[in-house]
């Protein structure tokens, strides 16, 4: 790679919107904001003109600190973007990498990989996986509206890329990798309603966690002639003539502008972004009551979706998948008690409790009031929540953690009969706490139907609803059939054993952990412009890469997410070389 002074101006379609700032969680160069679905030509899905700031570009930036020629920048080192670079640097293309996070306090976001048919899950007793099933299940999950393409290379490639990725990992490493959902639990389900799950999970959170294999693969990259960025924000890419000429980035030291052939944009979505929150997911926008508001654990600003639109790329015209956004929070306690019985205010059943996808199982709570919902159950429930799926926020039926759950039962009955003692805790000890699926579940016990009712706080009508909704819901267990939302027939647990219990949940929505798309590409992750056609140069995976998912994000493998990233990330910079030559 070279540095020089008084490269020459060109000319370029579109740059970005500076008055986002990026807050980094983990990728480079991106910014976030919203307010209705658009399509490339700035319009948005009614038709109308849109005046939303994040689709202005900035100006032309002319003085710069720093000029660098190279063959590719890849902005963002997160999932997609490491491999991406990583690849690239292998194949000996001269590659730069920004990342907004500094050096020094850099951090990955995320610590389970989905993947099919990975050598060390193979190694430990893992089933293969046919990728061709795989594929048929995700496109049934998620009505065929995914890039066909781009499932497929995942599902293909999913086991060679992730030996790849982890191609620098110690035995010592490995030790300390787990295989959640594996081995199974005596009844663990591997397809609920049609539709198909798999423990095929690397999971990372001891002594070598993904950042630490994330380091791995830069130092790789970096030994094939990589160059690396830190505390650098890529601002807009500069076009000429309809192709990509360069980019233009910011560091504490001034300004930076590349010259290169094209930029790969993996930076993480727009989670930080409001108004982009707002236009590109208009369902959830619009299904919002009361305070709620479009909010993210993700700081990423959508910079990366801002500068390929502001290079004339199409924008995704359906609104965009967040995780986990578009029914209960996950993992909120109901959702993650789908063996028990939902009941909503009037004391009545509102839903398929136990969905299929844990994403949607909780998606008729958009379209109901806020108040207060009771998840249901009887005192052979320790016995029914061991009927679990492999998938994301999913419980894992131990004997530590059912163990828990009797104990949380055993409680509540005894405060319920009065004869409860609060535990001894030493000097400083908290209460259960925790967090995730495995989190402890406050219940409140009694005798009857009647009584938990009451306890409940339900009143008149509701009483009699809830009642009959359980005399109901207990015949169609005896029957085998849910007359009422199809449950499926292997796990509709009645309610007839006492002591009953329940615990609540006060649905607020509008929480995404990360947003699942933005830019339509083609099937080598190819940007595609207003007329679907590819735009010479210019390269979207990951997060800002669109058509992956359907309605929601699913997870028929926990942690699909990190999977598809390293997996197309990977396969992402294999386009970009066949296009560089």
């Amino acid at each position: 790679m070279s540095t020089r002074a008084g490269l020459s101006r060109r000319a370029f379609l579109g740059l970005g919107a500076t008055a986002a700032v990026a807050a980094g969680a983990g990728l480079a160069g991106c910014a976030p904001q919203s307010s209705t679905s658009t399509d490339a030509s700035g319009e948005n899905a009614s038709g109308g003109a849109s005046e939303s700031s994040w689709k202005t570009p900035p100006e032309e930036i002319t003085e710069f600190a720093q000029e660098i020629d190279c063959d590719v920048v890849v902005c963002g080192h997160g999932f997609a973007g490491i491999t991406a670079c990583r690849e690239l640097a292998e194949e000996g293309y001269r590659v730069v990498l920004v990342e907004k996070q500094p050096e020094e306090t850099y951090a990955a976001v995320g610590n389970e990989a989905g993947t099919l048919n990975a050598s060390i899950l193979k190694e430990r007793g893992v089933p293969e996986i046919d990728p061709v099933e795989f594929y048929q299940n995700w496109m049934l999950i998620t009505g065929n509206y995914p890039n066909q393409e781009l499932v497929m290379k995942y599902a293909q490639n999913s086991g060679a890329n992730m030996d790849w990725y982890l191609s620098e990992l110690t035995e010592e490493d490995f030790a300390t990798m787990t295989t959640a959902f594996f081995p199974k639990t005596e009844h663990q389900l591997d397809e609920l309603g049609g539709v198909k799950f798999w423990p095929s999970v690397c999971s990372f959170y001891g002594e070598c966690n993904q950042t630490k294999i994330h380091g791995y693969n830069r130092e790789v990259a970096k030994a094939n002639g990589a160059e690396f960025l830190f505390g650098t924000e890529a601002l807009y890419v500069v076009m000429d003539d309809g192709q990509v000429a360069g980019l233009v980035a910011a560091n504490a030291d001034g300004n930076i502008k590349f010259t290169c052939r094209a930029v790969v944009i993996a930076c993480g979505g727009f989670g930080g972004n409001p108004e982009m929150l707002a236009d590109l997911i208009p369902d959830m926008a619009g299904a919002l009551v009361g305070e709620e508001q479009l909010t993210s654990m993700s700081a990423n600003d959508g910079r990366g979706i801002q500068m390929a639109y502001w290079a004339g790329a199409h924008l995704e015209t359906c609104p965009i998948p967040g995780m986990n956004m578009k029914g209960l929070s996950v993992p909120g306690k109901m959702n993650c008690l789908p063996q028990a019985v939902w009941i909503d205010e009037h004391g009545k059943r509102f839903c398929n409790e136990f969905y299929p996808t844990s994403e949607q199982r909780g998606l008729a709570t958009v379209y109901k009031t806020r108040k207060t919902k009771f998840a249901v159950c009887d005192a052979n429930f320790p016995e029914y929540r061991q009927y679990t799926i492999p998938q994301h926020a999913g419980f894992s039926a131990t004997e530590e953690n059912i163990a828990a759950l009797q104990e949380s039962l055993d409680t509540a009955y005894a405060k319920y009969q009065g004869t409860y003692e609060e535990p001894e805790q030493a000097e400083g000890e908290g209460g259960p706490g925790g967090g995730g699926p495995q989190t402890t579940v406050e219940f409140i016990a009694d005798d009857t139907l009647e009584g938990l009712a009451a306890q409940m706080g339900l009143e008149g009508e509701a009483v009699t609803n809830f009642v009959k909704t359980i005399e109901d819901y207990n015949a169609y267990c005896e029957a085998g059939a849910d007359q009422q939302f199809g449950r499926d027939a292997r796990v509709l647990f009645p309610v007839k054993e006492p002591p009953f219990f329940a615990c609540t949940f006060d649905p607020v929505l509008g929480e995404t952990m990360v947003t699942c798309g933005g830019i339509i590409t083609d099937g080598e992750q190819n940007a595609l412009d207003e007329n679907f056609e590819p735009i010479p140069g210019l390269y979207v995976s990951g997060n800002d890469c669109g058509r992956r998912f359907g309605y929601d994000y699913i997870t028929p493998i926990p942690g699909v997410s990190l999977g598809m990233a390293i997996t197309l990330g990977r396969e992402c910079g294999k386009s970009v070389g066949a296009f560089l030559g």
